[in-house]
């Protein structure tokens, strides 16, 4: 018979840096990694996350954390050009 792992509630990490995300995941008991089996994320931000929030999941369970790069991590931001904002010159 298979003994059951004690149930936690899953932390709501979407938001907040990678890091963090993962130091109050592993807090609570669960395991933080990226999608596909991927490592656990370690830059950006969290965008989503399974399973969600509050949800109960057995203590060393995967919680997969989506993340996207934040505004000091992006390329050199480069206007549109008239044409491709729609905006025509004078």
């Amino acid at each position: 018979m298979r003994r059951h792992r004690p149930v936690t509630e899953v932390p709501d990490v979407i938001g907040l840096g990678a890091e963090n995300a993962c130091d109050i995941v592993r807090r609570a008991g669960l395991v933080p990694c990226g999608p596909e089996g991927e490592p656990e994320p370690v830059t950006g931000v969290v965008v989503a996350q399974a399973p969600v929030a509050t949800a109960g999941a057995e203590q060393g369970s995967e919680v997969v954390l989506w993340t996207q790069l934040g505004p000091d991590h992006s390329a050199e931001l480069v206007p549109p050009t008239p044409t491709e904002s729609g905006l025509q010159p004078a």
